[in-house]
Order: C-alpha cells, then structure tokens, then sequence
C-alpha cells in the first residue's frame, strides 16, 4: 500500500465518480426548473423533493459506511472487495432510478400534484440510496489504496478534475438538448397591452412571467416548460449511458486490496511470530471517532464546503436568468466557465499543498471564494454582464474546486490507517452535508420574495458565510496533527479483547504489548526511554531492548 500507484490504477479510480456527478449535476442544477417549469409543482413541493432527497441520502450515508466498512463474509463478494461490491449495487440502483426522476409520472398525469409527489418520491429514495453507495465505496477506497498523503491528495485531483468535466458534460449535454428539435414559433411576453416590448423566441417557448408584476420588466426566466419534458428524460438517458461507461472502467482497472481485519494486522515483533517491525495503530471503534474533537471540526469544514459548491451550483443559473436578465446561452456558458475554472485549479492543486500545506490551501480557496461573492455584489453595468459574470464565475469555481479537493484529503488524513472506519467517516461527513444542505435550500425556497435581486442575495451571503465558516474552522484546526491523535479510553482499550490482538503461549492466550493503547495515546511525544510493555505476562516482554530511543519511538508511532 505504501508503492507508488500505476497510473491506470489512478485514472481509473478518478473516473469511478463521474457517474454520481452527472447525476448531482442534473439534481442541484436542474432539479427545481424541472419540477416547478416542466412538471408545474409549485415551489414548496419542489423544494421538497430535493429535501426528500437531501434527507434520504443523508440517512443512507452512514448506513452504507458502517456495512461498507464491514469484512464481508460473501466469498464472491469478498474476493471482488468489499469496497467495490458496493459501488457495483450503488450503479445499478442508479441507472435505474434517475431516468424517472426527470421525466413525466408514467400513467399518472392528471392525478394531483400530491400524489405524483409519492410516485417521485420511491424514485428519489432509491437513487439517493444508490447515490449513497457509490460515493462513500468510492471515497473510503483512497486510505485503502495508499498511505501517502501526496498520492491521496492526487486521486482527489483526479477525482475532481472528473467532476468538472462531468459537469461540463451536462451543461454542453443539456444546451444542444434544449435548443436542437424543437420547431421555430414566435412567443410574446408581456404583451403590448403593457406597455412593454415584444420578444421573439425561435427555440423555446415562454410561459407566464412570475416577475413581470414586480418589475414591470418582461423576463426571461421561465423558458423551459411542460413541452421539454422529453428533452430532460434525454438528457438523463444519455447521462445515464455517460455513467455506466466509467464504472466500467473504474472496476476494470482499480484492483481494490484485500481486506485484512484489525486482529491479522496488527504488526508484531518476532518473538511473537510476526514478519513486521512496525506497531500498528490501536483500531478506531465507531464510539471512539465521537470522542475526537477533530471528528466534529473537519465535519463542519466538509459541511461548509459542500454548502458553499451546492449553493453557487443551484443557484448561479437563476441569478444569471432571474437578476441580470441575460440570454438564456448564459444560462450553460456561466457554469461552463465556472466549472473549467475549477478544472484548472484541480491541476495546480497537487503543488499548492506541497508548498504551503492543506490547512493553508483550504483557507486560500475560503479567501478566492469570498472574493467572487463580494464581486458578484458590487457587480453590475455592461461590463459586468458582458464579461465580468464570467471572472466572478471562474473565482467561485476555483474556490469551490480547492475547497472540495483539500477538505477531502484532510478527511482522508483524519482516517489514516484506520481504515476500518473509513466508511463510517466518509457516512458521518455526508449526514451532516445533506441534511445541511437540503434544509437551508428549503428555507431559501420558503423565503423568496419573488424578487430578483434574491438570488444575488443568496449566494452572496449564503455562500460567503459558508467560506467564513470554513476559515474559522481551519483557525481552529491550525495547531491539530489531524489523524494522529487518539485519545481512546486506556483502561477500556487494555481489556478489550475483541479488538486487541493475542497470541497463544503454551495453550493460553494473552494480549500483546505492542498493541497496548497506553502507548498510542503518547504517541506525538519524543521518548528516550521506556520500559519494556507488559501486560499480564505478555509474550513481547523480551521484544525491546531497553532504552533504545530509536525502537521506542518506532513502536510508538501511527
């Protein structure tokens, strides 16, 4: 684990996402048009179909990371990895409910809008579940692929350099999808009877104006409508097919390694009939990740930070649509920008945190990120809607890529060699990140005064408090060796049979003393000299020379 990856093995693992990215991209971008211009639900009841999903991936997460993190006893599944089985069932789950998420309620069109919400409502649960399983399978494989923080860092900037493209994907998808197949038909909005200009459309067809009453401006807001249907189940088809393609690449080259359970890998000296020389870390009980401090601080880092990308996700199309009233070509060129912005800066990611380190990356991309908010503000004028939205578009994506790229690596560093939980983590991470998310979006929704300067609003302030949050985070975290520190409970750990290793003299079993937490917990401290462990008669008494720093040291290292 501790060699250099192939570099099949890394392009591969980057592509193992790409499917849950297409998905997330359709799902935060398109998500609330779909529902509210195609499918005519009112506001609320699409804000609740994305918090129905919010909630359900929320749920899911930590239930797939605790049986993810499981030895599976499936000699079939075990042989293919545990980690990889659950991406394998999380793709099928997928491919087969997201095409009806984004499509019209088969045999059930004149029913009312309630109960065409319970219909989506098994599709969403179910993709939300398969959503689940691909991406805590696909995150906890990187402390398993490798112990370096340089190589994790650059699966992590693979992976997300694969997002970027997966979202570019779906936007270039999604424009020719709407503005190809449709015949030329001229639509008025306003009407002269206002007072106001006439439009033409020789693409789309407009509905009813919701601002036009309070602006006393024709808009162009709404140009998706009920005849588009067709075009957004396309869309999904093709993303779907986009999708499948990759995880078969990610499970044709990622060899995931074999699972070996905390007991058989707990590294001991000779005498005690091991090969290695190195003391393998105490084993991280779920209980346990809940008294680390830094569990909870790098929870809300990764909060924050998909607060901050979800957000400027959702919600940049309506402000380019809704606020600055541009064409609707702004509508796939300004997250196009944004997000080739993004790829750029995943390329780069690898050396900024070799030179100044991921807690001060993190904070750099909070500071890019509150940059774009506080332009996207004060912006206005021709300038700014000619080019300007573009520069603004380019630092929140730069900023969001850094943020996404590094929160993940310190996730991965919070984990270390623990990789029995890394599951679990990567389960507790996405809980607090969806129920987060599908919450504030939700009152977002509830609070809209139907204005447009709203959304101009909402990502300023909401996306630049979240990068906020994230900087003071990371202040806190400054002075924190994240993933090597563990306070475990000494006394419990020592008799805890279950999860120490043994090892069998003369027909009784005892506890090893490499494996005694008393010497984990004071692990970050230079020892010169120490006694040899015992414990009870342990088979390693005679393992350590006495006072031999550089033994000592080693033994006590994670």
């Amino acid at each position: 684990m501790d060699k250099n990856l192939p570099w099949v093995t890394k392009v591969s693992y980057g592509v193992g996402h790409v499917f849950n990215d297409l998905c997330a991209s359709m799902w935060f971008t398109y998500l609330l048009v779909f529902y509210q211009n195609v499918l005519q639900f009112d506001n609320t009841l699409a804000g609740l179909i994305l918090l129905v999903g919010q909630v359900a991936d929320g749920i899911s997460t930590p239930i797939v990371g605790i049986f993810s993190d499981k030895e599976n006893k499936i000699p079939i599944c075990a042989r293919y990895g545990r980690r990889k089985t659950w991406h394998l069932m999380g793709t099928v789950l997928c491919f087969f409910a997201f095409p009806f998420i984004f499509n019209v309620c088969l045999g059930c069109e004149e029913v009312d809008d309630w109960a065409k919400f319970g219909y989506y409502f098994i599709f969403v649960v179910i993709f939300q579940f398969g959503w689940a399983c691909v991406q805590i399978s696909h995150l906890a494989l990187i402390p398993d692929l490798t112990t370096r923080k340089c190589q994790r860092t650059e699966l992590n900037s693979i992976r997300y350099a694969f997002t970027v493209l997966a979202n570019l994907s779906v936007f270039t998808i999604t424009f020719f999808s709407l503005n190809t197949g449709k015949a030329g038909s001229e639509h008025i909005i306003g009407g002269d009877s206002y007072g106001n200009d006439t439009w033409n459309d020789t693409s789309t067809v407009f509905t009813t104006d919701p601002y036009y009453t309070s602006t006393g401006k024709p808009t162009t807001t709404n140009h998706i409508g009920p005849e588009d249907a067709t075009s957004f189940r396309n869309i999904a088809l093709i993303c779907c097919g986009i999708g499948v393609v990759f995880s078969l690449i990610f499970h044709i080259g990622v060899k995931e390694p074999p699972f070996i359970p905390h007991k058989k890998r707990c590294e001991l000296p000779p005498s005690c009939g091991g090969e290695k020389k190195e003391a393998s870390p105490a084993k991280m009980r779920k209980i346990d990740w809940f008294k680390e401090l830094p569990f909870y601080q790098i929870a809300v880092l990764y909060m924050a930070t998909r607060l901050y990308v979800n957000l400027y996700q959702a919600y940049i199309p309506l402000y380019v649509q809704d606020t600055l009233r541009l064409d609707q070509t702004f509508l796939a060129l300004v997250p196009f920008a944004m997000y080739l912005a993004g790829f750029t800066g995943s390329l780069l990611m690898k050396e900024i945190n070799k030179k100044i380190g991921r807690k001060r990356t993190f904070a750099l991309g909070c500071c890019v990120g509150i940059a774009g908010c506080v332009w996207l503000w004060f912006g206005k004028g021709s300038y700014y809607e000619e080019w300007g939205i573009f520069l603004v578009g380019a630092l929140l994506g730069i900023g969001g890529s850094t943020l996404l790229i590094t929160s993940l690596s310190i996730t991965a560093d919070l984990i270390g060699e623990n990789v029995e939980g890394g599951a679990f983590v990567y389960g507790f991470m996405s809980l607090v990140d969806k129920f987060s998310n599908g919450i504030i979006i939700m009152i977002i929704q509830e609070s809209n005064p139907e204005e447009p300067w709203y959304y101009r609003s909402v990502i300023t302030f909401a996306c630049g408090s979240a990068c906020a949050l994230g900087i003071a985070v990371v202040i806190s975290l400054m002075n924190v060796r994240v993933g090597q520190s563990r306070s475990r409970d000494v006394a419990l750990s020592i008799f805890e049979d279950s999860d120490t290793s043994t090892t069998t003299e003369g027909g009784s079993t005892t506890k090893c003393g490499l494996d005694n937490p008393a010497l984990n917990v004071i692990s970050e401290v230079s020892i010169q000299t120490i006694p040899p462990p015992t414990v009870n008669g342990t088979c390693c008494k005679d393992s350590l020379p006495q006072n031999s720093p550089s033994q000592t040291q080693e033994n006590t290292k994670y």
